[in-house]
Order: structure tokens, then sequence, then C-alpha cells
């Protein structure tokens, strides 16, 4: 008698094993996937909420954009809306908070603030309608008294007493060099003793010269004395110069005179400078 083996049915502890493993991954899955949810949300949350923050403060600088913006078209006289800004009444309230803060400052510290010429101050300044001095641009100006040379060809100077120099205006050998183009007073004061000969009667003559490299030189300013008086003592007489040219970088200005040898050389007397307008 045979016995049919294919037919026979696993056995039940077998079944229940792996109905159990199945079980168990399926549940290892299902876990698996909450977490990988609650982690995604969780850094999705915190991303959503630094943008936020994010758009929050974008949103809050374009607000104090706009109302700086508004009080400038203000105070500009601009056309603006008068239902959403009343420029009267802001800028009163923002001049009123301006004071106040300057008020509580603290020393040393500098605060600039808007002013409106429409709308007047409570306590007016004693010097708000002096002009504003430019602090910050350096004088340009340059003031030499005479010193005796032998050169006949241009007078010399030299820095005494009250005499001043500047670096944008340099001295070389009698002349004047402009380191900044601009608009300069050009001025000069010779004094001469006129004790000549009788048989000297030319004219004193002082001349202030430009000097351009590669161009002959311009004569700016002249002026004569032509009252001759000899006498054995000095019968001291002064020419003097000045006004406004429009000079360039390195022109280099001179004084020269006809006869040098009769220029009175005391304190004060002869002197030429020049400065930027």
């Amino acid at each position: 008698m045979m016995i049919n083996s294919y037919n026979q049915s696993p056995p039940a502890h077998m079944s229940q094993q792996a109905s159990s493993s199945t079980m168990k991954t399926t549940m290892w899955i299902f876990t698996l996937f909450i977490l990988a949810q609650i982690i995604g949300t969780s850094i999705f949350g915190v991303y959503f909420y630094k943008k936020l923050d994010k758009m929050e403060e974008e949103m809050s600088f374009s607000a104090d954009y706009l109302f700086l913006r508004r009080i400038q078209k203000c105070m500009k006289g601009d056309n603006v809306d008068p239902t959403l800004l009343n420029c009267k009444e802001v800028l009163a309230k923002f001049r009123q908070l301006i004071s106040e803060i300057i008020k509580t400052d603290t020393p040393g510290e500098k605060l600039e603030y808007l002013k409106d010429p429409n709308v007047s101050t409570d306590k007016p300044k004693d010097n708000d309608n002096l002009p504003k001095q430019e602090s910050e641009q350096p004088v340009i100006a340059a003031h030499l008294v005479g010193e005796k040379s032998n050169n006949k060809e241009v007078l010399q100077w030299m820095e005494k007493g009250y005499s001043s120099m500047c670096k944008q205006i340099t001295y070389t050998n009698g002349k004047l060099k402009v380191e900044k183009a601009g608009i300069y007073y050009v001025y000069s004061q010779v004094s001469f003793c006129m004790n000549s000969p009788q048989q000297s009667r030319a004219p004193f003559v002082q001349y202030i010269y430009l000097s351009r490299p590669q161009e002959t030189d311009k004569l700016l300013l002249k002026g004569a004395n032509t009252f001759i008086t000899p006498t054995p003592n000095c019968a001291l007489h002064s020419l003097q110069q000045g006004a406004v040219f429009a000079l360039k970088e390195n022109d280099l200005l001179f004084v020269n005179v006809t006869d040098s040898s009769l220029v009175n050389y005391s304190p004060g007397l002869t002197y030429f400078g020049m400065f930027k307008l």
C-alpha cells in the first residue's frame, strides 16, 4: 500500500511563525513610515517658521521704508494721497520725536535730522540763519613777503612773519605753482624808492605774469607809477594789483618790475599771494 505525501498540509506551528514574521515586518515598515512623516513634518515646520519670520522682517522693513519715503515726499512738497498720510501732522510728530532723541543723546554723538521749511521749530536757534562753513575743505592760500635778491628777471619771496603756504600752492624760485585748478584771486604789492638820478625818468612798472609749459608767458596785470620826484632820501611809493583768474593745475605765477634795485623790502611793504575762491 502506497502513501501520498504530496497532499499533506504543513504543520500548524510553522504557519503561525510565518504569519508572525509578516506581521512584524509590516509593523516595522509602518513605524518607519510614521517616523519619517514626523521628521519630515518637523523639518518643514522649522523651515516654514524661519521663512515666515524672514517674510515678516522684510515686510516690516518695507513698511518702514515706505513710511520714510512718504515723509521725504511731504518735505519735498510732492503730491501725496491725503487719505494715506497727513503731511503736516506726521512731520510735526516726526520732528517732535527727533527733538526728544536729541535731548537724551549721549555726549559726542551726532544726529542729523531732516528740516522742513514749512514747519517751524518751537525754539529756533540764533545761529540758524548763519551760513554753513565747509570746514571739511581746507583753505587754499599763499602769502609771501619780498626777499632781496640779485635775480633781475623775477622778484624773489619768502615765508616770514604772517606769511603762509599750503600744499595746494607751492613756491619755487620766485614763482607760485597751482596744484589744484580753480578760480583764484591773485594779488601783489611792490613798494619802491624814487631817489634815482635826474636823467632816469622812466616810470616804475609792476607786472604779474602767468607761465604755462610750452606757452609764452602771459601778462595778467600791469601797474605803473609815472609820478617821479627824485630826492636825496627815499620817496616811498607803492603799486598794488589784484584780480580773479581761472587757473589750471601746474600754472606758474610770478612778479617782475622794471628796476628791482628800487624795491623796498621793509616788513609789510612788498608781498605776493593768492587764494582759491
